[in-house]
C-alpha cells in the first residue's frame, strides 16, 4: 500500500498558493442563514456563526475552514472542515457549506423527535 510521505508533503504545502478569497463573509453567513431558516426541519435551526482561518492543505484544490455554527444557545465547530474549490468538485463552495448544516440541523431535530 502507498505509504505518503508526510514531511514531504508538509513542506510541499509551503509551495502552494493562499486560498482565493471565494466570499464575502457577512454575505455568505447572511444568505447560508436565511436558507436555513427557510429549510427549517422543526424547532432547531442551525445558524452560522463564523468562517475563519482559511488553509490549504497539500492538494492544491482542497482547504481547510474553522466554522462555527450555534443550535440554540449552544456552540460546535463544523467537522470535516475541508472544502474544495476545483472545477471537478460536486458542488460549489458555497453549496457545500449549506449541505452540511442543513445535513447538522436535519439530525439536531431528528434527535428532538426522538428524545419526545
Amino acid at each position: 500500500m502507498y505509504k505518503p510521505n508526510i514531511k514531504k508533503m508538509y513542506d510541499r504545502n509551503k509551495e502552494l498558493p493562499p486560498v482565493p478569497p471565494i466570499f464575502e463573509q457577512d454575505k455568505l453567513i447572511t444568505k447560508i442563514n436565511s436558507k436555513l431558516i427557510e429549510e427549517k426541519a422543526g424547532p432547531n435551526i442551525v445558524q452560522l456563526v463564523e468562517i475563519k482561518n482559511p488553509r490549504r492543505t497539500w492538494i492544491s484544490f482542497e482547504y481547510h475552514l474553522d466554522i462555527k455554527y450555534k443550535i440554540g444557545n449552544k456552540e460546535y465547530k463544523l467537522l470535516p472542515n475541508s472544502y474544495y474549490d476545483d472545477h471537478k468538485a460536486p458542488y460549489p463552495f458555497e453549496e457545500q457549506l449549506y449541505n452540511r448544516l442543513a445535513m447538522a440541523q436535519l439530525q439536531a431535530n431528528q434527535v428532538t423527535l426522538n428524545e419526545s
